[in-house]
């Protein structure tokens, strides 16, 4: 009988903890990421899409200001990873945007990389 009280007991402060925790997709102080492939470039705004599958696609919209941070070169197509804070009227903003480098892109016609021989 003691053991099932313990157990019991054990149970219920593991709940009670877990409530107090922030959730996972909860925005922090750093802002949230988001990594998908660019469909719409301006100066001033970025559209990416997550695609999943079995999920419906996922694409977010996000501002670029001077604060924007950018590493690589950023153009349509491109695999990104961005860190955004949405503000209180929702608009999300790009904080730091990562271009990650993707062999397909980089053995095409105009880069300065020969592409990899196939043995």
């Amino acid at each position: 009988m003691s053991r099932v009280l313990l157990t019991l007991a054990f149970v219920v402060a593991s709940a009670v903890l877990a409530l107090g925790q922030p959730a996972a997709s909860k925005p922090t102080a750093e802002g949230t990421i988001f990594s998908g492939t660019v469909t719409a470039l301006a100066p001033d705004r970025i559209t990416v899409v997550r695609k999943v599958p079995a999920k419906p696609d996922e694409s977010r919209d996000f501002t670029i200001d001077k604060a924007t941070k950018v590493e690589g070169h950023l153009r349509m197509n491109a695999r990104v990873s961005v860190r955004s804070r949405t503000d209180d009227d929702g608009v999300a903003h790009a904080l730091h945007i990562i271009v990650r480098n993707d062999a397909r892109m980089t053995s095409g016609p105009g880069s300065s990389r020969p592409p990899a021989s196939k043995k």
